[in-house]
């Protein structure tokens, strides 16, 4: 399932092994965004018991849209402790030391699941 990159959201794929999230998060009305999201998820995960990979590369969020995050981890968290494999890919421009910390901050949540924080050049960043 695809969620569509608009000004104000990010792109979202979602397969039975894999989510991707990539672009900007502010939306106006976080739950109307995150909702169908967060379902979607559900129900890819729930076609399948292998690993799930989850990359992440944020370029903005705010604060609401942290919250969605925090939820979105929750879950993984959630279905990582009942055995399930499960890799956080959390993406940042080597430059952009804020994206940084908000994946450590993440991170720190984070202790079923494996966790990586992966710099990319902005160059490869497109």
């Amino acid at each position: 399932m695809i969620f569509e990159q608009t000004q104000r959201t990010p792109y979202v794929e979602l397969t039975e092994q894999s989510c991707s999230i990539r672009g900007e998060c502010y939306p106006e009305n976080i739950s109307e965004w995150s909702a169908p999201v967060l379902e979607a998820l559900e129900e890819n995960m729930g076609i399948s018991s292998g690993s799930f990979k989850v990359v992440i590369e944020l370029y903005y969020f705010n604060s609401s849209s942290a919250k969605f995050l925090f939820d979105f981890f929750e879950y993984l968290e959630a279905n990582a402790e009942s055995g399930r494999e499960i890799l956080i890919e959390w993406c940042y421009r080597t430059e952009d030391d804020t994206m940084l910390e908000a994946g450590e901050d993440f991170q720190e949540d984070v202790e079923n699941c494996t966790y990586e924080l992966v710099a990319i050049e902005t160059e490869a960043a497109g």
